[in-house]
């Protein structure tokens, strides 16, 4: 495959590695042509200096027929000028990195369309969902966060006590917005039976089972099963930037007490604005006696998440020290990994690496990605862009699912933002974004009817 970026950042620098390696030929853009020239030699792709809003360099390297097009830069309006010039020069497939992530609400305008971007990434709102599912976690057998956070996938165990095993799903009033999209069942015999669930099943105690839905209704499954939870009151933020930020939303959501740290004083005033709910301290990260005397080691959570990965180590090793159980941070070079792993940091999350794996995801398929394998990749859940050329739009559910194998389940549908679960008259439409729940056989096969 051909590949263009734009922006020879950290992240753009991690994701052209990470292309050319898999035998990828990537062509680099950035207007710092020293930094760029000495990158491009160490990771053997081909390097361009120029901007991203150049059309006419742009338009040159058309010359070696890209399949993609990622615009990487730290700058918003960059990125976004640039996949709208490079798709209406007649590049196939564009991306790019957003920091905003109010542009990836699409409940009034849809972004990506505006700007002829086949697909917005936001590394630092990807960060913080995946620290949010790190402490959803701790109440569930697995979490994941699908759609850019407006889809949530939650695996529970059934207690024993559940008394409505008798009633067909299609009768069990779950939270309105929440589907019940796997069953991972053990059998008398010891041997697991994985059912793909449709309206004549039922949920037994002990099953494992999948939900997917709404993040706002999700959180309602454990109060629906009675399920006794570590409840998660209060979480500790150190460091007032975008992962910060984007996490401190996603918390204040679940209506969970916020408390941030950030060493800058004018930038606490800001977020003293932005989140009046929450408490904003101008302070030190890594100091030991403010620590102990804010009762840190109370929090149920406790986040590092500073732009410099010493400063993040330092600071939770000091916050394990105070007695926090639960520590994460944000790390970005991974030379510090083995030092992090022998001191028992549980939780490590990295914006490049979950960057890169989301754009090598969208790279390896023009329509399907592969999003989650579960029960030792038995069962995989994916995520498709539904085509002009789909086999099957406009056909209701109800006269699509005869026509569609047991283990094949249509779990969620996207359509310009609004989530919506599946129904029988429900229908998929051109540009939807479709999440199938299926056995791995079919992989090869979603593309061609999508």
């Amino acid at each position: 495959m051909n590949i263009v970026i734009i922006g020879a950042g950290d992240i753009g620098l991690f994701t052209a590695s990470a292309l050319s390696k898999q035998g990828h030929n990537v062509v680099l853009v950035d207007k710092n042509g020293h930094r760029l020239s000495e990158m491009a030699w160490q990771m053997d792709i081909a390097a361009k200096k120029g901007s991203g809003t150049d059309w006419v360099l742009l338009d040159e390297l058309l010359e070696m027929k890209p399949d993609l097009f990622l615009a990487l830069t730290s700058q918003d309006e960059v990125n976004l000028m640039a996949c709208t010039l490079a798709k209406h020069l007649g590049y196939p497939r564009t991306i790019a990195r957003v920091k905003d992530s109010h542009l990836l609400n699409c409940s009034r305008l849809d972004f990506a369309r505006l700007f002829s971007t086949d697909y917005l990434i936001s590394p630092e709102l990807l960060v913080a969902y995946d620290i949010f599912k790190y402490l959803i976690s701790l109440n569930s057998i697995a979490y994941e966060s699908l759609a850019h956070g407006a889809v949530q996938m939650r695996t529970i165990r059934i207690p024993l006590s559940w008394g409505r095993y008798d009633i067909p799903l299609k009768e069990l009033k779950l939270p309105k917005g929440v589907m019940v999209s796997l069953i991972y069942r053990k059998g008398h015999d010891g041997k697991p039976t994985i059912i793909f669930p449709h309206g004549d099943d039922y949920i037994l105690p002990d099953d494992e089972v999948t939900f997917m839905g709404e993040r706002n209704a999700i959180i309602k499954i454990h109060q629906y099963f009675n399920l006794n939870t570590k409840q998660i009151n209060s979480v500790v933020i150190v460091g007032g930037t975008l992962i910060g930020i984007n996490l401190a939303k996603i918390l204040q959501d679940d209506n969970i007490e916020v408390h941030i740290i950030d060493k800058n004083a004018e930038h606490c005033v800001l977020l003293a604005e932005e989140f009046p709910k929450c408490r904003i301290t101008h302070q030190e990260a890594i100091d030991t006696a403010f620590l102990h005397t804010e009762r840190i080691g109370h929090a149920d959570f406790f986040i590092m998440c500073t732009k410099h990965d010493e400063t993040n180590i330092m600071g939770a090793l000091v916050a394990k020290e105070a007695g926090c159980e639960h520590v994460a941070i944000v790390l970005e070079n991974e030379q510090f990994r083995p030092l992090v792993d022998e001191l028992g940091i549980a939780q490590v999350v990295s914006p490049k690496h979950i960057a890169a794996k989301q754009i090598l995801s969208f790279a390896t398929s023009k329509a399907v990605s592969s999003l989650i394998l579960l029960y030792n990749d038995e069962v995989e859940i994916v995520e498709i862009t539904v085509s002009l050329n789909c086999k099957i739009i406009g056909i209701p559910l109800s006269d699509l699912g005869p026509r569609l194998p047991n283990d094949f389940l249509i779990a969620m549908i996207q359509n310009r933002g609004t989530v919506i679960i599946p129904k029988g008259d429900s229908v998929i439409c051109p540009g939807d974004v479709v999440i199938v729940i299926c056995k791995p056989k079919y992989f090869n096969e979603l593309e061609k009817i999508f």
